[in-house]
């Protein structure tokens, strides 16, 4: 049937179009991650990196949130919107 065969063309190029795209945002995301990488001395004595001002600074998994950078002098960081304010 040629209506059947032209949805199935649509929908794969569809599909396809979806995961380049998931693939450049995944690329992006592993990047960024790459750039944050502690020093040995960070790890070492358990330092946490300093963040900038309205960055997310906490990570919430379930019930449990998470500490990713300590937020600068005069902010806290809001475990609501989980960044520096």
């Amino acid at each position: 049937d040629p209506r059947r065969l032209y949805r199935f063309k649509k929908i794969n190029v569809l599909l396809v179009t979806l995961s380049c795209q998931q693939l450049l945002e995944l690329q992006d995301v592993l990047q960024k991650l790459q750039s944050k990488r502690l020093s040995r001395w960070e790890i070492k004595l358990n330092q946490v990196p300093k963040c900038i001002m309205r960055e997310p600074c906490a990570l919430k998994r379930g019930a449990r949130i998470g500490k990713l950078c300590e937020c600068p002098p005069s902010t806290n960081c809001n475990f609501f919107f989980l960044k520096c304010l």
